[in-house]
């Protein structure tokens, strides 16, 4: 029968060597679970059994290790096992046996990464959802989640917030119309529904300040005219213009107004 050679510690390791040749490198739970020590003898079925005890109780400890840092869930540990190179019969013992322990929490990691997001203030319910479902958070149980934690008002609070930070930021020298429509797509690019967001704006009961519409919109005619008296004039260079600047979000009113003042 195989006799171990030699025991020597490697880092976190133990290197088992046996008098046939045979290397495997086990824990310190592995040494003591089969009373590894030099001398010994093994039939070869123990070794195997030697070796797939090693390789879950390391695989084990790396996602202890894993998980130490932060909570993660059942996907972010499989993967980090696969990267580790541990057998795929071990890793599914080892995720049974930190579920088990409830050191592999799906539920509870969705709940504490929904309080978060929405005591932060910085995503909608379907941003969240998504990146809970690349973490690898079933779809149903990010649902569930989401509906107990951030209903209709919560969302409305959190989304008219972030409006009114983006009003007094990069967009507070845009016309309303487009004002309202940069507040819009940002809210929905960051999980709000169109409805919420529509909500959200209302809330700020935003108003046109002429003076300043005016001076924006004479800045942007400038440009404009510019750029198109090169090409075109007359009637064209004037429908050219006024859809230039209505793109810009300034209201057609107001654009034919000032044009009317333009010789074209």
């Amino acid at each position: 029968m195989p006799k171990i050679i030699s025991l020597e510690k490697k880092k976190r390791l133990y290197k088992v060597v046996f008098d046939d040749e045979r290397t495997i490198y086990v824990t310190e739970d592995t040494i003591v679970r089969f009373f590894l020590s030099k001398g010994a003898v093994f039939e070869n079925a123990e070794i195997e059994k030697i070796a797939e005890f090693a390789d879950f109780s390391r695989g084990k400890n790396l996602g202890l290790y894993y998980i130490s840092f932060k909570q993660r869930t059942k996907k972010e540990v499989i993967r980090y096992l696969i990267d580790h190179e541990i057998p795929n019969v071990q890793i599914a013992k080892i995720i049974d046996a930190l579920e088990a322990s409830r050191f592999i929490d799906d539920p509870a990691y969705a709940e504490s990464f929904v309080r978060g997001k929405v005591l932060g203030k910085s995503a909608g319910p379907y941003q969240i959802q998504q990146k809970l479902v690349d973490k690898g958070i079933d779809k149903t149980l990010a649902l569930e989640k989401l509906e107990l934690l951030y209903d209709f008002d919560i969302q409305v609070e959190v989304a008219t917030h972030l409006a009114e930070k983006l009003v007094m930021s990069k967009y507070s020298r845009l016309p309303l119309k487009a004002l309202k429509m940069k507040i819009a797509t940002n809210l929905t690019s960051k999980g709000f529904s169109y409805d919420i967001s529509k909500i959200a704006i209302d809330n700020l009961e935003l108003e046109s300040d002429e003076d300043n519409e005016s001076e924006l919109l004479q800045k942007e005619l400038d440009k404009i005219m510019r750029k198109y008296s090169r090409k075109y004039d007359g009637y064209d260079l004037k429908q050219r213009v006024s859809n230039a600047l209505a793109r810009k979000g300034f209201d057609f009113d107001v654009i034919n107004r000032e044009l009317r003042e333009i010789d074209f």
